[in-house]
Formats: C-alpha cells, structure tokens, sequence
C-alpha cells in the first residue's frame, strides 16, 4: 500500500482530458513530490465531467494534509460540488474545492504544497496566483487603493500591509535570507513586492532578490493561511529593524521628490570625467590598498558534465543530488557558525542554496535522460541569468548563485576548479573575468597581491570578503583588462580604482616606494594596536581574538590581538561526513597555535547543538536544539568523543606557547567538575604513554547559561577562569533566540539585565581569585568594552577587526 504523502495534494478538473493532463505535466515539473491528479473528459472520452472520475481522483490522493481541488469551468465545479457532498464530514473537511484559474492555479498550489504548507495556504496561494491586467486582455484592473494600514484584510483569509525599505542595500541576498527565514515560521503563504505589481514567495531568496528592492522603495507584504496576519506583523517588525542591518546612526528612508515631466528635464552642465591616461585601466576600487606585481590570468571554464541520455534512474539522481546539497549546507554552516567577515556570507549562501525554485528547478528537469549534474547546472545558469538582468546589485548575487552551484557540481564529483590553481598565483595580481566568494578566500590564503576583476561590484560578496582580507581589489575594469598578457608587469591602485599596465621603471619603482610608504603607515598603525592596554593603577587588560582557523588566526596577530580569546575546535569538523581522529584534530589545532608567534590560545572544547547542527554527528533539531543536550552536555553523554579532543589539544599545545582548555555551555558546578576530573584524566594518560604534550595552564568554563552566572561562586570554585559567552548568554536571558527574526528586537547585548547578571559574576569570580573575560558581541563594541573593564573583567575577546577600535577607547578612556 503506497505510503500518505506529508503534502497537500491536488485534483485537476477539466473538461478534455488531454487539457487536464497537460496542467498536471506542467506543474509536476515544477513539484514532482506532490501528488498531482488530472480529471478530463466523460466516461466515454468525450467533453464534459465525470463524477466518478472526480470522486476517484479525490479519494486516490495519497495525502493526510487534505487535498485542493482545481477546476476550467462552472459546469465541473458543480460536479465537484456533488462530489463533496458525498463524501462523509471527516473526508470533506480536508478538501477545499478553489476558484482559481487551472493553469496559474495548479502551478501555484503544486509549488506551495511542495514547501510544506498547509491547506488554506495551499489553497490561498491558487487563489492569489493570478492578477488580471488590461494588457492580458482579462478583466479591467482595480482602482488603485489607498496605502494598506498594517493588518489591513483584503478578501477572506488574506491580509495585506504597506512600509518603506529603511536598510541603505535594500532586499539584497542577506535580508531577503532573512526574511525567507522568518515566514517559513508561519502557516501562511506570503509574497512581497512593490504595490501594483505581483508579488514574489517571501520564502524564495533569489526571487526577492531579483525585484531589486531597494531603500526607501515602498513594500507590500500579502498573506494567506492561518497564520496570514501574524506573519505580515512579523515582515513589518523585520523591515522596521532595517532586516538586522540598521545601526543607531542610521536616518529614516527620504521619499524620492516627485519626477519632472522629461520634457522639462534640463541637465546640469557638468566636467566629463577625465579620461585616464594612455596605458591605464580605471574601475571602481572594492578593497583599498596599492601593490606592484606581475599580472597571471585566472580562467575558468564551464563544468565537464556527463552527457545526457543513455539510462538514468530519477529517484536515484534525486537522491545524489539531495546529497550534494546537504554537504554544501553543511560546509557553508560551518563558515556561518565560525565568525568572521565571512560568516554572514556563509548563512546568506545556505538562505540561497535552501530556495525551493532552485533544488524545485533541478528536480523538475530530472528524468530518464538527464542526470543530476546537468539537471542541476540548467537550474543554476536559469537563476543567474534571471538576477544578470537585474540591477548591479541584483546582478552581484547571480554571481554567488554560480558559486553556489560550483560547489553542487564538486560535491557530485564534477571538476569546478579554475584553470590557474590558487597555488600559482603568490604574489601575483590576478586577474578574472569574475571572482566567486570562494576564490577570495582560497586566494587569500594562497598569498595573492591583489585582485583585478572585469566585473564585479564593490557591494559584491567577493568584494565584502576582499576587504574582510586586507586584499586590494579594483572591479569594472572592463573586457579589456582580460587581453593583459600574464607576466605584465601592473600598479594595481585600488584607491583609484586604477591598473597601470606595463609602466615604465622609474614609475614601477617610485610606486613600489609608495607601496612601501602605505605598508609601514599600516604596521604603526598595527604596532600601536599591538602595544598593551593599561588600567591607571598599572594593571593590564587583554584583548584577545576569536578564531576558528588559521587564516584568522593570522589575522588576529596583524591585528594587534594579546591572544586568542576563543578557539572554535567545532570547526574542524563541521564540513565533515565523518569524525576526525585524534592525529587530524591534533594537526589541524598545531597549526592554528602556529600562527599565534607564542600567544596564549583558549582552546574550547567542541560547541555542539543549538545552531550548529553538525552533519557527522546525525544531531536532532529538537532533542539538541538551543535549550537541549548540547556544549558539554553533549560532550559528557558521549565521553569517548571529547577524550579524543582531549588528548588531541594537549598534544597540539606541545610546543605552541601557553594553552588554555575551556568547555561550553556549563549550568552548573557539577558539569565542571566532571570537565576538569576528564582533562586530569587525559593528561596521566598521555605521561603514561610517553606522547608529547603540554598541560593546559588553566582550565576553566563559558558562562552562557544565566544560572551558571548566579551561581558563579560554586563553579569559580572548581575551575581557573571563567569566560562569559555574551551572544548566548543574552539569548538565554532575554528568551530571544538570536536566529530568529521575529524576536530580533528583544536580542539586545547591551539591556540593562545583561549587565545586573555580569555584575553579579564578576563580583563572585573576583572575589575568588579567578580571572573574568567576555566574548563576543558586547566585547567587540568600544563603549561596552569600557564598562567591562571598569566593571572588573579582565580580558575581552571579539573578532579580529574590532581590536584596534577597541584598544583605542581603552586607552582614552582608561587613562
């Protein structure tokens, strides 16, 4: 017996059966997992219905959500009225006969049933699926409305809302990830868009995207379902907020003055820009910085698919191509969860990969014929030529839509590497038609001296991680930058925005001088950053860095950082199908030590759970979600798993300057001393063993959990230090998961709660001798930094960046 289907499903009616079973192909291309039944004909094959076809094709749906049905004309939608009333009140309850129009319709109801919505969802978005226009030749358009208040109704089960883009880029990848988050929270399907145009499925990041949405741009928000006007007062808040990226300083959008008539536009005489000299490119510099270096050309070619035809099996594909997805998912998880300039990057690329048009694009071309890699790639190169068209900040993103399905292709086995390996091009300008996100970074780490690119954006994710990098990049510098024969001699001045091509030497030379000049300008600059903070009364603060690998760690030292605050270990295994052992982990820490030139590191153990739901340990949302067994809960039931991390960080210590071990989410005494009694543990075996090793020279524990704060003397007295999580502790306190948009304006570091509770630790931790730090957020922002430190804590940890801003206020401040 086939197994019910989670989904609504959908029963087509129509009087030629070939009409109803030509809407049911079209919409199964686009949701092959929904249970689609076609009805047309007669009995005996002529125009007209049929009762029992339709009283069939209702009870043969395989579907506990309930099913929608979909009809051409009045006469089938009596009979399917006749075919209701038969059927008994349990049956009828979860069918809901809609009056739609069958192709829009089937689409609408078929791609919003595969999402996972519920009946009135379903069956509200075939209703919502077609808007009439004079030009289509439908019915005349509706008078233009006045602005919807918010939660105004319109029409029974929708509702409909007005505001105004407040965050300065607008719906870019990052917001529009936001929000696609936020309204799958609800039971309702919500579309947004300009007012008088149709709207695009809030849920589908590229598509909102692709309206190029941008600030002080009105926004109509429409919902339909259960849950239609908690989800419109949901979209309000966030875009109220500025989609999380407005900070004190920012203005209220200004409304555009009204147009002129064209006729009486009259241009400002202007200067025509200066044409540049002879021999010189001029872009747009994305990431300042000045460097002289030979040119080598970074070509990329299309992917080596395997062909089309011969035998394939859809389901199997299906499942090669679920797979791909996940393990992408889980590696841009892991950069998401790790910090840093990326990060933000990183959940904006899953918010992109999760969008159901782009897996539903691939799915639907799946058959016989075609296997996973090409249906997949023909999905990609349609949602990148869709955003190509779109404004340059629209178009940026068709930029990471590619990378996006690059990294499909490798996880499938496809070859995606450029033709010049990141390796080969040390010291080098590199030169690319375009540069993904990811080539940034393996670019970076290979050494690269700067980026010339022919297209590009300074508001492109590529060039937001540039700049994260300290790499000097110029974009838009035009087809003509590609015919720079590799080996050029080239001045790449990404504060200009221009590329000399081929100078001669006394302007090579004198511009290697001013390079020169701006290195030693930037290491004062650095040196100042480096030097110590001091309290009046002699005493030092630290300023340390959090890190989760090696080019980080890098970072951190150029920084001026003291010392590594917070060392991620659930980094090394976040990309990983399958544990790393205890040589890997040990090799793979060693070489973040490495980098820190003899700094102390504070190593924490693996932070596992809540939002870091790593794929090698098969985790539950539920079980190990934010208020479940996660940190050193998880640790501690699975012991085996942190012995090895154990052992694996006191031999990397080896060595490496001073090391600290820290474990996570600890609530109460009982936890650390359970942590210190395994870290004894490890080490008398390791002695035992004659392996090299160093023992920790503190052993302490994060203080995210806010009974672990009121009950800091308990635990001060069974660990060296304490170290306060402040994003988690936060949420902790305020009941506000920091993940979720819809309680974003509860997430406040700095509320008064937070600091009465680290007053109260602080005071239990000085008052038994033991050293206080802060990580994170609140750590990371000047005025805060300062009252930690008036406040007593002695060290401050934050992302790399935020260190010379935040030593500078301490000296001002402190003095």
């Amino acid at each position: 017996m086939a197994k019910p289907n989670a989904r609504v499903g959908v029963v087509l009616v129509a009087h030629v059966a070939a009409l109803a079973e030509g809407v049911r192909t079209l919409a199964a291309q686009m949701a092959p997992e929904v249970d689609i039944r076609a009805v047309g004909g007669t009995d005996d094959g002529g125009v007209g219905t049929s009762f029992d076809a339709i009283l069939e094709a209702v009870q043969g749906v395989r579907s506990d959500a309930g099913v929608v049905v979909l009809y051409d004309l009045g006469s089938a939608q009596l009979t399917a009225e006749l075919v209701l009333e038969t059927l008994d009140p349990e049956q009828a309850d979860r069918v809901l006969l809609v009056d739609a129009p069958l192709v829009e319709g089937a689409v609408a109801a078929a791609t919003t049933a595969a999402g996972g919505a519920g009946l009135a969802a379903v069956a509200a978005a075939a209703r919502a699926a077609y808007v009439p226009s004079a030009e289509t030749g439908g019915a005349e358009p509706p008078e233009p409305s006045e602005p919807s208040e918010p939660g105004e109704k319109r029409g029974e089960g929708e509702v409909r809302a007005r505001t105004t883009l407040r965050n300065p880029a607008g719906l870019h990848a990052r917001p529009a990830a936001a929000l696609a988050r936020l309204v799958r929270e609800y039971d309702a399907r919500v579309t947004v868009g300009r007012p008088g145009e149709p709207g695009v499925d809030a849920a589908g990041v590229l598509g909102v995207v692709a309206r190029g949405l941008r600030v002080g741009d009105e926004l109509e928000v429409a919902a339909a379902g259960e849950g239609a006007r908690a989800a419109v007062d949901a979209v309000l808040a966030l875009a109220d907020a500025g989609f999380g990226e407005l900070d004190e300083k920012t203005p209220p959008p200004v409304p555009p003055e009204p147009s002129a008539p064209a006729e009486a536009a009259v241009p400002e005489a202007s200067e025509p820009p200066e044409p540049p000299e002879p021999g010189t490119l001029r872009g747009v510099g994305a990431s300042a910085g000045l460097v002289v270096a030979p040119a080598r050309h970074l070509r990329r070619t299309e992917p080596r698919l395997p062909p089309a035809g011969g035998a394939h099996e859809p389901d199997a594909e299906r499942r090669r191509l679920a797979a791909a997805v996940d393990r992408v998912n889980a590696e841009l998880g892991g950069r998401a969860a790790g910090g840093g300039s990326g990060a933000d990057i990183a959940g904006a690329h899953q918010a992109m990969l999760a969008d159901p048009a782009l897996l539903a694009g691939a799915q639907a071309r799946l058959d016989e014929a075609t296997p996973a890699e090409v249906a997949w790639w023909r999905s990609v190169l349609e949602a990148r030529d869709l955003l190509a068209g779109g404004t340059d900040l629209v178009a940026e993103r068709g930029v990471d839509v590619e990378d996006l399905g690059r990294a499909v292709l490798g996880a499938l086995g496809v070859d995606v590497r450029p033709s010049v390996r990141p390796e080969d091009v040390a010291r080098a300008v590199v030169v690319a038609e375009e540069v993904f996100p990811s080539d940034v970074a393996a670019l970076g780490e290979a050494g690269v001296a700067g980026l010339a690119v022919a297209r590009g954006g300074r508001t492109s994710h590529a060039a937001i991680l540039a700049r994260g990098l300290d790499l000097p990049m110029v974009v838009r510098l035009g087809p003509e930058v590609l015919d720079v024969p590799d080996g050029t001699p080239v001045i790449l001045d990404a504060r200009t925005g221009d590329l000399r091509v081929d100078p001669p030497e006394p302007e090579l030379t004198a511009a290697r001088q001013t390079a020169r000049d701006l290195a030693a300008d930037r290491e004062r600059a650095r040196a100042e950053a480096a030097g110590p903070v001091v309290r009046a009364d002699g005493t030092p603060v630290t300023v340390s860095a959090n890190v989760g690998g090696p080019v980080e760690a890098r970072a951190a030292v150029a920084a001026g950082a003291d010392a590594v605050g917070l060392l991620r270990t659930e980094l090394l295994y976040v990309d990983r199908p399958r544990l790393p052992g205890e040589d890997e982990q040990a090799a793979e820490l060693g070489a973040v030590l490495a980098e820190l030139g003899g700094r102390r590191a504070v190593v924490r153990t693996l932070d596992v759970g809540g939002d870091k739901l790593l794929p090698a340990l098969d985790l539950d949302p539920w079980r190990h979600g934010p208020l479940g067994v996660r940190g050193l809960r998880y640790a501690l039931a699975h012991p085996d798993l942190l012995r090895t991390q154990l052992r694996a960080a006191l031999r990397a210590a080896y060595g490496h300057g001073e090391v600290w071990l820290m474990a996570p989410m600890v609530t109460v005494a009982a936890e650390a001393r359970r942590f210190r009694v395994l870290v004894e543990e490890v080490a008398g075996e390791l002695a035992a063993a004659g392996t090299a090793f160093a023992r920790p020279a503190k052993v302490g524990v994060m203080v995210e959990v806010p009974a672990a704060a009121l009950v800091a003397d308990e635990i001060c007295a069974e660990v060296d230090f304490v170290s306060v999580g402040s994003n988690d502790l936060t949420q902790y306190v305020m009941a506000a998961d920091r993940t979720n948009d819809a309680v974003g304006d509860l997430y406040q570091p700095g509320h008064e709660a937070i600091w009465r509770l680290l007053g109260t630790l602080v005071d239990a931790a000085r008052a038994a001798g033991r050293h206080v730090a802060v990580c994170g957020e609140l750590a990371g922002e000047p005025g805060a930094a300062v009252r930690l430190v008036r406040m007593g804590v002695d060290e401050l940890s934050m992302t790399p960046n935020g260190i010379p801003a935040v030593k500078a206020a301490l000296r001002s401040r402190l003095s």
